[in-house]
């Protein structure tokens, strides 16, 4: 099942990523991932607490790296345990992302993904 829902993800129409820093919204990222496509709308005026910081044009090559930056890296010590744990099948940043809502040990910022 978990295999068909991230084939689903990559494979279909435009998903919307919130990015918050606490409660604040700061970013909202639309990503087509049929056309491979990206637009972020920023909604702070903080650009540390930004999406892309001062990237207005961000790639999908931008976005892919972002999402790979919100997860644990896939060369971490301990990586399979960690997935076992969340219940993730594999370190591809689509699978991690619907439970771990993007959070990091080092800052107060989630993403949360909804398919639009």
């Amino acid at each position: 099942i978990r295999r068909q829902r991230q084939m689903c993800i990559r494979d279909s129409s435009v998903y919307k990523f919130s990015f918050f820093d606490g409660d604040r919204l700061c970013s909202v990222i639309y990503a087509d991932f049929t056309e491979k496509q990206v637009r972020a709308d920023n909604y702070t005026e903080n650009i540390v607490k930004t999406a892309f910081g001062r990237n207005s044009t961000p790639s999908w090559d931008d976005f892919r790296e972002f999402l790979k930056e919100r997860c644990i890296p896939g060369s971490r010590s301990g990586l399979n345990e960690y997935l076992e744990t969340i219940g993730a099948d594999s370190s591809d940043p689509l699978d991690i992302l619907p439970i771990t809502k993007g959070r990091m040990a080092e800052d107060d910022q989630r993403l949360i993904m909804e398919k639009l």
